[in-house]
């Protein structure tokens, strides 16, 4: 008993230490819970339908958009969140209140603000045909957002959008060693770097967003991969695996006191 409560503690402790950590999505509606530089990863959530979207709030809220566009609260198990009132949603990233989104369906940016549950912001964009965006991704730094999109070979591209603006500009092609996948989801950290992931693979990358160059940080299993949310600071995980590391701990000591 003492030899599995340190391995669990054990576990524990570098699941809080190790860094950083994402919510993947998966095409078989499991989202993972996966270290960026060791690409290991542990499921966490069954999800009841397909995603292309994550977007992790500070409070711990996890929302992702299924294909009708209702939101839900994906933290623990699936909660009902309200509606978007758009569907096909590329993707979700948080920012600030709310949510930046792009709609596949009406080729729309847009953003959802939670605290009075509607779309506050709401642009339409002019993608070049046959272009699907699969990654959005806001720069509050200087409000411009970011999007990714892929064609029917898979080949994925960066786009820009500019704060407050209809321009749509081309960064450039975003290559990668994933064969036969396109990148399925970007997302800025908190630091400013600008993350991608790839579909098939889990390839993780970082992107310059001024020329849409990639560096591969690390390579994956399979997973069909949809979308992911990094963390916010401090992580939550990493509070909720101290906090469950110190309880066995305390419950420990305790458990010896009552013996004498």
């Amino acid at each position: 008993m003492r030899f599995a409560s340190v391995l669990l503690l054990g576990g524990l402790g570098s699941l809080s230490l190790a860094a950083p950590f994402v919510r993947v999505a998966n095409s078989n509606l499991t989202v993972e819970l996966v270290n960026v530089p060791t690409n290991s990863g542990i499921p966490i959530i069954n999800l009841s339908f397909p995603t292309n979207s994550l977007a992790l709030a500070p409070s711990g809220a996890l929302y992702a958009a299924d294909p009708a566009g209702n939101l839900w609260d994906v933290a623990v198990v699936p909660i009902p969140a309200g509606s978007i009132g758009k569907a096909d949603i590329g993707d979700l990233d948080w920012s600030g209140s709310g949510m930046w989104g792009f709609s596949n369906a009406t080729s729309e940016l847009f953003f959802f603000d939670t605290g009075s549950s509607s779309v506050t912001y709401n642009q339409g964009l002019s993608l070049p045909s046959g272009l699907r965006v699969s990654g959005v991704a806001h720069q509050d730094s200087t409000g411009d957002t970011y999007l990714s999109a892929f064609d029917a070979g898979y080949n994925t591209f960066l786009f820009k959008n500019p704060a407050s603006s209809a321009a749509l500009n081309l960064v450039g092609s975003m290559t990668h060693t994933d064969v036969a996948s396109y990148i399925a989801d970007i997302e800025f950290n908190a630091a400013g770097t600008l993350f991608g992931v790839t579909w098939f693979h889990r390839h993780f990358l970082t992107i310059n967003p001024l020329s849409a160059a990639t560096t591969t940080v690390s390579v994956g299993p399979h997973r069909d991969s949809t979308a992911f949310a990094l963390n916010p600071v401090p992580e939550p995980a990493t509070m909720v695996a101290l906090a469950i590391g110190l309880l066995g701990l305390n419950r420990r000591k305790k458990s010896a006191k009552s013996r004498f």
